[in-house]
């Protein structure tokens, strides 16, 4: 790639990160300065109505809440003393958001032990997941590859290549928005009780890698274990689909940008051509002229040569 495309490739993501920054502290500061006028509010509250609470000891109470969050507790009585986070089939969900680099951070190992153990089993676990996901993909992407030359050639009459290949990205990710977003997020709607945007949002969030935790799916689902066991084939199958989307469309964009390039550098040989030509056809000419005057000078020496003493 050139200096030139890498470097505006880095001013576009710069600028797209000023909007996103603009952007998201324009939606989310005043949400975020009412909620902390509300925590404030709560805790004077609390204690103006339990005197006998010193503020040291509301503070530490806090922070106890905020730590057990922070691990991952649920501070439920119904459920907290009767779940844990780290039993097997738990373990094997946080695993999987481990390999797959989606990282929910709704638990994370506290002990040195697992804190240890991460290190290479995320070094292992990411290039043959990396590997899975890429084979998965490599067969979906083989499979699209077959139906695109067969949708090319029913539509060659009708549209050009390239709108084609739009029509079938289309269809690819039409497929991929309602199999691996939109009815997945009609079962978290009905099993986590979230609601259907909620469940849209979680889906982009996880099948993007970008996974903030924010919504976790399974916590308080009955069946967990096959539950979770189906939303580890979706993490599977969702981030192959999303892996080939994005390679099919980056390949449509070279694509452009080399035909573009090419027909450049054509426009550019053809210009030179032309003033090639032009400047042979303007010397050819000065040549032709330059032996013209050449020519006259030397007959007009004959003539003088021959002329009579009389005649001169």
């Amino acid at each position: 790639m050139k200096a030139k495309v890498v470097a505006l490739l880095c001013f576009l993501n710069l600028c797209w990160l000023l909007i996103g920054g603009g952007v998201f502290s324009a939606l989310e500061w005043q949400h975020e300065s009412a909620e902390r006028v509300s925590f404030e509010d709560t805790r004077s509250r609390l204690l103006q109505n339990y005197s006998c609470l010193t503020e040291e000891e509301v503070t530490n109470f806090i922070r106890a809440i905020v730590t057990a969050t922070n691990a991952g507790l649920t501070l439920d009585n119904s459920t907290a003393s009767d779940t844990s986070n780290w039993d097997f089939g738990n373990s094997v969900f946080f695993s999987s958001t481990v390999i797959s680099t989606i990282g929910y951070g709704h638990i994370s190992p506290s002990t040195y032990g697992g804190q240890a153990f991460l290190v290479p089993y995320a070094l292992i676990g990411i290039p043959l997941c990396g590997l899975m996901l890429n084979g998965i993909g490599e067969n979906i992407g083989n499979f699209i590859t077959k139906k695109k030359e067969q949708y090319k050639k029913r539509w060659s009459k009708k549209v050009s290549d390239r709108t084609a290949e739009v029509l079938v990205m289309l269809i690819l990710f039409l497929l991929f928005l309602v199999f691996l977003v939109l009815i997945p997020s009609a079962i978290f709607l009905a099993l986590e009780g979230w609601s259907y945007h909620i469940s849209i949002y979680y889906s982009f969030v996880t099948l993007t890698t970008i996974g903030f935790g924010d919504y976790v799916p399974g916590q308080n689902s009955a069946q967990r274990v096959v539950y979770r066991l189906a939303i580890l084939c979706w993490f599977m199958i969702g981030l192959s689909w999303m892996a080939v989307i994005l390679n099919q469309v980056s390949t449509f964009l070279t694509d452009i940008g080399v035909k573009a390039q090419t027909a450049r550098e054509e426009r550019k040989k053809k210009k030179e051509g032309d003033v090639g030509e032009e400047g042979e056809e303007n010397k050819a000419a000065e040549d032709e002229e330059n032996w013209g005057s050449t020519k006259s000078a030397k007959q007009s020496n004959v003539e003088l040569r021959n002329m009579t003493p009389i005649e001169s």
